[in-house]
């Protein structure tokens, strides 16, 4: 996700303001209006919750007897179990 300042120009991922921005409010937060604040706050918000922000379909979950769900197990078959030999008969 690309990054902005307030005052629409793309900036780097570790950066609050540009360069403009910066020399005029100064790159301090305590020293910014609150309305800067505020919105640098809220576009941060908004990042953080792009990032973490996973769908999960609901066939991949199960309940987890909790009241809660979890992640169907994933059960995979090893060894002969695999070979065709175990369903012939002897």
């Amino acid at each position: 996700m690309e990054r902005y300042c307030i005052c629409g120009k793309p900036i780097q991922n570790n950066r609050r303001l540009c360069k403009e921005c910066g020399e005029i409010y100064g790159y301090n937060p305590n020293n910014w209006p609150e309305w800067l604040r505020w919105l640098v706050s809220d576009m941060q918000r908004s990042i953080d919750q792009e990032r973490n922000h996973v769908e999960v379909p609901l066939d991949d979950i199960e309940p987890n007897g909790c009241g809660g769900y979890r992640a169907k197990r994933v059960f995979a078959l090893r060894g002969c179990r695999t070979e065709t030999h175990l369903y012939q008969d002897k």
